[in-house]
């Protein structure tokens, strides 16, 4: 399976984002490919590219853009934060996310609805 559709968007010192580097690359072995990786910390033309996806990434993370974040471009999805191998792969494979958002931030669970008193 091609995984070119996925894109990391990463900063280099991240911790969150070096502790990936390994769920990555077990996917990418796994899968046979590669994903597209982005440092936006440093790389202003890779921070304009995160922009592109910036609703999605805000929806996944919770209401702000962070890293890592990983998007698939194919279905706009979007995965933020440090996760297993299943639930990247979930991502990858464009599997059910909820309004295009797989794993959402805790921030962005539905709310209940507001009642009203009488």
């Amino acid at each position: 399976m091609k995984i070119d559709h996925v894109i990391e968007f990463y900063g280099e010192t991240c911790p969150h984002c070096i502790s990936m580097r390994p769920v990555v690359a077990q996917l990418e072995k796994e899968l046979g490919g590669e994903i597209t990786k982005l440092e936006v910390w440093n790389h202003p033309e890779n921070e304009k590219k995160m922009q592109e996806y910036t609703e999605v990434i805000e929806a996944a993370c919770g209401g702000f853009a962070a890293v890592p974040s990983f998007v698939n471009t194919q279905t706009g999805q979007a995965l933020c934060g440090a996760h297993n191998p299943e639930e990247l792969k979930v991502l990858i494979e464009g599997g059910e996310c909820k309004d295009g958002v797989c794993m959402p931030h805790t921030k962005h669970a539905e709310k209940p609805a507001k009642t009203t008193e009488q």
